[in-house]
């Protein structure tokens, strides 16, 4: 089976542009991951307004939302795939903050944030709770609660031999990287949050957010064929990205940062 990943955003916190931005990208946070024919989307960041051809062409979109924070969420409204009649998008999301899945999406796409719920678009929108197990075809996605304020889920996917794992918006503390080391055990690809470098890291402890550093040991620990560092800083420009970069190619030459744009190819 054949098995992709696109980054079409890895920014954190809110997008941001200019020549500065250009490698890395400014979008925030959406992974298109394709096994087969099926397309799945994780997260709804403003890079999920970049869906290439053949997934909007798809019948069938799948959306998994690690949290309905605002940059995760904040592409969703204006998604080029809401506006295809013929087109169903199904939307997963464990409960966060109180909320359902339901109530975290419209809470977004409602009045006075925005003029129409999901109902108004001519795509179908199904919206549901995301059970600690799900199929969707031949794809396996399994769940792992994170450490973050107000909550995360992170994604296992898994089928034809491959396994993705989706770690934003995690802090890889002590109690935590154990538990997350054995659920990423052998993956192909972790896609893991490493917004600061290890010293900001030790200043912000309840920002719910990791270092490059700890995301390299847990690549390391866990076994993962390949690492890509996802939800930049928003003030971290190319250069600084590049010089990071270096450091971690020099020890692994599979580990590096999210590029938008680039594909994985498994």
């Amino acid at each position: 089976m054949t098995c992709s990943v696109t980054i079409l955003g890895a920014r954190g916190s809110v997008p941001v542009s200019g020549s500065e931005f250009s490698r890395y990208g400014g979008a925030t946070t959406c992974v298109l991951v394709r096994f087969g024919g099926q397309y799945i989307a994780l997260d709804a960041g403003t890079g999920i307004l970049s869906l290439p051809k053949a997934a909007l062409r798809s019948k069938e979109l799948s959306l998994l939302l690690s949290h309905p924070h605002a940059d995760h969420l904040l592409g969703l409204p204006m998604c080029p795939y809401l506006l295809r009649p013929e087109a169903q998008l199904n939307v997963y999301a464990a409960p966060h903050g109180g909320l359902d899945a339901q109530e975290q999406v419209c809470r977004l796409l409602s009045p006075p944030l925005w003029p129409v719920g999901p109902k108004a678009f001519p795509a179908s929108v199904h919206i549901r709770n995301l059970p600690p197990v799900l199929r969707l075809g031949d794809v396996t996605v399994d769940v792992l609660e994170g450490v973050h304020p107000g909550g995360v889920s992170v994604f296992r996917l898994e089928a034809g031999g491959k396994r993705v794992v989706f770690a934003t918006d995690c802090s890889l503390r002590d109690d935590f990287a154990p538990r997350l080391a054995e659920f990423a055990r052998g993956c192909d690809l972790l896609l893991c949050d490493g917004q600061y470098s290890q010293r900001e890291w030790a200043k912000k402890p309840g920002y719910g957010h990791s270092s490059w550093t700890a995301a390299a040991r847990l690549a390391k620990k866990c076994g993962a064929k390949r690492l890509r560092i996802i939800h930049h800083d928003p003030f971290r420009t190319d250069e600084k990205l590049d010089a990071a970069a270096a450091k971690l190619r020099a020890k692994n030459p599979d580990h590096d940062f999210a590029k938008e744009g680039e594909e994985i190819r498994l």
